[in-house]
């Protein structure tokens, strides 16, 4: 019998505005915020629209302002749309009833949810009380996410007292002690170490395969991305401008030229010399052997370039050293958030 997969969240044309005073310079523009203030409209999201069925690990990306908490804000009911329609499990987000606040959960990497001053053993019984979990189902929970996360020892330490790390997977248990069916997670990594950042990964992996949750993370660090997740939702500027596979913005045969020169022409002259888009071409500083400042070009071609590209460079200049590196996620990204408005890569569908 196949499976029913009816879309767990579904994202219609959502637009999300802001209104906010714009003040002036100095002492009159403080006395005109006060007296007759002028408003500024900033667009947040631009007409997004997608649908994530269940089970789902999707990533949410995009340069810091290009909407994503905001979007997070609006699946999980904290704000509502300006216009167009979001709906989650059914559920109109904004509305928040009951049932709807018992099957999702809100996750916020820079935003503490339990109550510091506790241990975190009785924040969790505070949240079983809350949740009205049975009490055998909820030790069965607890002891299931404490041991998948390594943090036994920790359940009876004040909140405060506990590391970055630890408190973070706190956080997470208090997020999921009730089995929510769709986890939104706002940065959980940021600012923990390598370790930490790897269990917490290996976490969020196993409870998805095991538990079917739908997830929908946003992050910085590509890692989380590339680890996770089966499909990327790219923002920019609130525009929803990449819908599809990680693989699928690597394109095939693709790699990256490192190049030193001796001397390092504008990236314009670089291109003509190469016979790439500018687009292609990017200039890095990085340290060189001797720590000291080096200019580096990268050229992000196809493999069968990589001969014509060197002897064109060759005949106009001298190279100093060359490599190649495989094309990375996190260049790619970049590439997609420096790119001007009028080449921006346009949605996709899912691949």
């Amino acid at each position: 019998m196949e499976k029913n997969r009816t879309p767990v969240i579904e994202v219609r044309d959502v637009r999300r505005t802001f209104r906010s005073p714009k003040k002036g310079d100095g002492w009159k523009g403080a006395l005109g915020l006060l007296l007759r203030p002028e408003f500024q409209t900033t667009e947040a999201l631009k007409g997004v629209s997608f649908t994530i069925e269940p089970g789902a690990f999707i990533g949410l990306i995009g340069a810091n302002g290009a909407g994503k908490t905001t979007l997070l804000k609006i699946l999980s009911g904290l704000i509502p749309p300006t216009s167009g329609e979001a709906r989650v499990l059914g559920y109109e987000p904004f509305r928040r009833p009951m049932d709807f606040r018992r099957r999702i959960a809100l996750v916020m990497g820079q935003k503490a949810q339990l109550w510091w001053d506790l241990p975190a053993i009785d924040a969790f019984d505070l949240l079983r009380a809350i949740y009205e979990i049975p009490p055998a189902v909820y030790r069965e929970r607890l002891h299931t996410l404490a041991e998948l996360l390594d943090v036994e020892r920790h359940l009876r330490t004040q909140i405060r007292r506990l590391s970055l790390g630890e408190r973070m997977k706190m956080e997470l248990i208090g997020a999921l002690i009730h089995w929510p069916g769709v986890v939104f997670l706002d940065e959980p990594t940021i600012g923990l170490d390598v370790l930490a950042a790897h269990k917490l990964r290996e976490f969020l992996r196993v409870f998805n395969q095991r538990e079917k949750a739908t997830i929908l993370l946003t992050s910085h660090n590509m890692d989380d991305i590339e680890r996770l997740c089966s499909r990327v939702l790219i923002l920019r500027e609130g525009e929803l401008i990449y819908d599809g596979t990680p693989r699928g913005l690597t394109r095939s045969g693709e790699c990256r030229l490192k190049v030193r020169l001796m001397h390092v022409p504008a990236i314009e002259e670089l291109a003509r010399i190469a016979g790439v888009a500018q687009d292609a071409v990017e200039i890095r500083q990085k340290e060189d052997e001797d720590g000291a400042g080096a200019q580096f070009v990268y050229f992000t071609i196809q493999r069968r370039q990589i001969v014509p590209v060197l002897q064109a460079l060759m005949s106009s200049g001298q190279i100093i050293e060359m490599g190649i590196e495989e094309q990375s996620l996190e260049s790619v990204i970049q590439r997609l958030y420096g790119a001007e408005a009028a080449g921006a890569a346009r949605p996709v569908a899912p691949g």
